[in-house]
């Protein structure tokens, strides 16, 4: 189930909040001007984490995979670490898998560090051997996780505050949560947690928050809208977009507001009349709505559900489908 939900945050309820210069923050009195659009390209060498007693996922992500390789011959090259299970993304859509990558789940996650135990590697990144009919000894990359990179707090004491907090999206399998903290702890400053999503297998599912000490670092990371990542590992685009929460619409305070407009002229939530109504001005016509997941589905998402825990140490995330 969902985890309790925080006091709902009071967004802007009148477009006086927001000027051309800068912005005014929820439920604040002061202006606050997220000054020169914000340099949001990392580059440099990501840090390397060594554990003592690592922890892993059942699960694990195989990515080089042969075109042609099928669930038979995966299982005759992963079962002598344990049983598996096989899922390839994307197979109930379509009736032939994507070709390159698949994800592979160990009955038990001591099955992982036999696995890894076998395994070359090459700058932090673990590779493994399997063939095909076609390709004889292809050499693929192994992406294990390990449970305790799912989360970063600076204090576990620390109110975190969903006003502050950004969404992550398309993220690589290899960043972890003190690693996201570095990336926009050095880009925007401020960092007080960063926590990656995962799945039912404790798996990063490619989303995550951070959370900031300030509205003014928070401001940088929205209006920076993406950040590119640089290094020898990966290179990667992340989409950085305001964490969204359950909100009334912020111009009628009468109705749910699952429509969040992210455009720094308006920046906060509405129920459909009021988007209609409001983004029928022609300087307002371009702005596209975000929106959150919900159980019942029905209209356009952008992420999953994700809840905030209020006043512990750790997040809680939930996905719903």
């Amino acid at each position: 189930g969902l985890s309790p939900r925080p006091t709902l945050p009071r967004f802007m309820s009148h477009y006086g909040h927001t000027t051309v210069s800068g912005f005014r923050a929820p439920g604040r009195e002061c202006s606050i001007d997220p000054g020169e659009p914000h340099n949001s390209t990392w580059s440099g060498l990501l840090p390397q984490k060594f554990y003592s007693n690592p922890v892993y996922s059942c699960k694990i992500f195989l990515g080089g995979v042969p075109w042609d390789v099928t669930e038979v011959s995966l299982v005759q090259a992963f079962s002598p670490f344990g049983n598996i299970r096989i899922e390839w993304p994307g197979k109930e859509q379509s009736p032939s898998p994507p070709k390159g990558y698949v994800y592979i789940v160990f009955d038990q996650e001591r099955n992982v560090s036999s696995l890894l135990s076998q395994c070359s590697q090459s700058n932090g990144a673990y590779y493994f051997k399997i063939s095909s009919r076609r390709m004889r000894s292809k050499e693929v990359q192994i992406i294990p996780w390990v449970l305790e990179d799912s989360n970063f707090i600076k204090n576990p004491k620390q109110k975190l505050d969903p006003q502050k907090t950004v969404f992550v999206g398309a993220l690589h399998g290899m960043l972890n949560a003190d690693i996201l903290q570095k990336i926009f702890n050095d880009l925007f400053g401020g960092v007080v947690y960063a926590g990656i999503d995962t799945d039912k297998h404790k798996y990063p599912i490619g989303s995550g928050r951070v959370t900031f000490s300030s509205i003014r670092s928070y401001m940088k990371a929205v209006s920076a809208a993406y950040v590119e990542i640089k290094c020898q590992q990966i290179k990667k685009k992340v989409q950085v977009d305001p964490y969204l929460e359950d909100a009334l619409c912020s111009s009628c305070l009468l109705k749910q507001g699952p429509y969040f407009c992210r455009d720094l002229m308006c920046f906060k939530y509405f129920c459909r009349h009021c988007w209609e109504a409001a983004h029928s001005l022609e300087l307002l016509r371009s702005h596209k709505p975000l929106m959150r997941n919900t159980r019942a589905g029905g209209g356009p998402a952008t992420r999953p559900t994700i809840s905030l825990t209020p006043n512990v140490g750790i997040l809680d995330s939930s996905i719903l489908s």
